[in-house]
């Protein structure tokens, strides 16, 4: 098995994923660059090149390889000027003095453009790419993929397509692990421009995300806790089902992580066994956090990035802030966590998924999930109505045009 980890350019982390035998790479990108990637640069901390230099060096140094992120969801038209060409070539340049293993993208046209002009890098296709079937695995794989992320909210669940899209191709093929969307989201690609857009330079709103995919997902989740268990995460103890499909490469998310929590994530995985809280493997985690040990600079930046009040109203901004803090959890303890999903008492969960066929439009009827739900998901009340009243509040807003 191999583990490729979120990195959230914290040295010590480097160090401690050098102790566990299954990592052998990581992945990350600077705050921002002329290509984007697949997280909103407030979310994060900053990073330029002079930090991305010295993660690369460490990266080498423990024996392990760098990825570098230039995974955006389109190009948006940069490739087709010349100040475009010279800005990916500059970037490009860059990525190999400091001497990144391997480079992730989304885009046939950078895929091409790497391996006939930069063959010293690896090329990844990213989640972004939405490899979803067999033909097109094969289809980036002849355009010359040496590793393929398979889409993890079409595919984790469809069992079938896996293995089709194992047998269609040579190149290695890597699964999410610990992903946290619905099966077949519809919001899944407007959410990725989205992302893609507040991370890149150049930007008309200057990193500027308010993100109403994330509103609308979290919402359905506490509206009907089922949705949780849709989701398309894989269980450490659930590994060896997915290696007998032919996948040996998993990702681990997310690179917003504080360092202890990425290690927790990776040592469940490699140890292929967890007992406690399952939203402390997949939860959404964004470091900016006071209480997660977000340095003042970064939670200043934040709120530079965020606090326009030519885009989008203050009180808007505030009742966002306040519901992210409810839904983006920072404490799983049994006896004081608002959600708790008690990962043993999904044994036999994946069993029941494959007797049936989730990518078909089966889930109001089924009632499968349902099941694990009254058994292994406890949430608080008074947390859930409170939760749901402001994501009511934004989700109003958005449609009655009250936010700007």
């Amino acid at each position: 098995m191999k583990l490729i980890v979120g990195y959230n350019f914290d040295l010590k982390l480097l160090e401690r994923l050098s102790n566990i035998p299954e990592v052998k790479e990581v992945y990350g990108k600077m705050s921002t660059d002329y290509i984007g990637g697949g997280r909103s640069n407030y979310t994060l901390k900053y990073v330029g090149q002079k930090e991305l230099s010295a993660s690369v060096e460490k990266t080498h140094k423990l024996n392990l390889e760098f990825n570098y992120l230039l995974n955006a969801a389109c190009l948006y038209g940069i490739e087709q000027t010349k100040v475009g060409q010279r800005r990916i070539r500059n970037s490009l340049d860059k990525l190999s003095e400091i001497g990144v293993d391997s480079i992730t993208v989304a885009s046939p046209y950078l895929l091409r453009l790497i391996k006939s002009q930069y063959p010293q890098f690896k090329v990844k296709v990213g989640a972004f790419a939405v490899v979803d079937s067999a033909f097109k695995a094969h289809q980036w794989q002849e355009m010359g993929a040496d590793v393929l992320c398979i889409s993890a909210i079409a595919c984790n669940r469809n069992f079938e397509t896996l293995q089709a899209i194992r047998s269609a191709v040579t190149c290695e093929c890597m699964l999410i692990a610990n992903a946290s969307c619905i099966q077949s989201c519809p919001l899944e690609l407007t959410h990725m421009h989205i992302l893609s857009n507040s991370s890149r330079k150049g930007d008309p709103l200057n990193g500027f995300c308010f993100d109403y995919c994330f509103l609308h997902c979290s919402k359905k989740r506490l509206a009907d806790p089922v949705n949780y268990l849709r989701s398309v995460w894989i269980r450490p103890e659930d590994l060896n089902f997915y290696e007998a499909l032919g996948y040996s490469s998993f990702k681990i998310v997310e690179r917003s992580c504080p360092t202890d929590l990425i290690v927790k994530r990776t040592l469940a995985y490699s140890s292929r066994s967890f007992d406690g809280n399952l939203l402390e493997l997949v939860g959404q985690v964004a470091s900016i956090k006071k209480e997660l040990n977000a340095s003042i600079f970064q939670r200043l930046r934040m709120l530079k990035i965020l606090f326009k009040p030519s885009k989008v109203k203050i009180r808007s901004l505030l009742l966002f802030k306040k519901y992210a803090e409810q839904v983006i959890m920072h404490d799983y303890e049994k006896n004081s966590s608002s959600i708790y999903i008690d990962n043993k008492k999904l044994n036999g969960f994946l069993d029941g998924l494959k007797k049936r066929n989730c990518a078909s439009y089966k889930c109001p009827g089924c009632n499968y999930c349902k099941s694990f739900v009254r058994k292994a998901i406890r949430i608080n009340g008074y947390y859930r109505s409170s939760a749901l009243k402001n994501a009511e509040k934004l989700d109003q807003g958005l449609f009655t045009g009250k936010h700007w």
